[in-house]
């Protein structure tokens, strides 16, 4: 009598190549979007202090859900500008809507901007 056949195959040396190289592309695809968002944070960071200009905002918005998030109004030259950014939380047990924050901006795009409160020193 032979044994009954099973509608499942036994994994093959081809699947599991497949399988390994699939998961190969998606780990280094996930690294290069990780780079090059820190690529750009970088960048911005370095174009607003190589020439910076200082202003003081106004917290108009706190997100205390899953990001920690500020929205912030700040004027430059007459121009009202606004920022977004996550905060650490240790920001927001000091801060309330309403309050003062300084603005560091790009004097050359003074819609690029970061909160003092989250420079911190690059590391190298």
């Amino acid at each position: 009598m032979q044994a009954p056949d099973s509608n499942t195959s036994p994994t093959t040396t081809r699947q599991i190549i497949s399988l390994v190289l699939g998961l190969a592309v998606g780990i280094a695809f996930f690294a290069g979007v990780v780079y090059f968002v820190k690529a750009d944070r970088a960048e911005k960071r370095a174009l607003i202090l190589k020439n910076p200009g200082y202003a003081t905002g106004i917290i108009t918005r706190i997100r205390t859900h899953k990001a920690k998030r500020v929205s912030v109004q700040y004027t430059v030259g007459g121009v009202k500008y606004s920022l977004k950014t996550r905060v650490p939380r240790a920001f927001l047990r000091t801060h309330e809507k309403g309050d003062t924050t300084a603005v560091i901006y790009a004097t050359t795009d003074p819609a690029r901007a970061i909160l003092k409160a989250t420079l911190r020193p690059s590391t190298k």
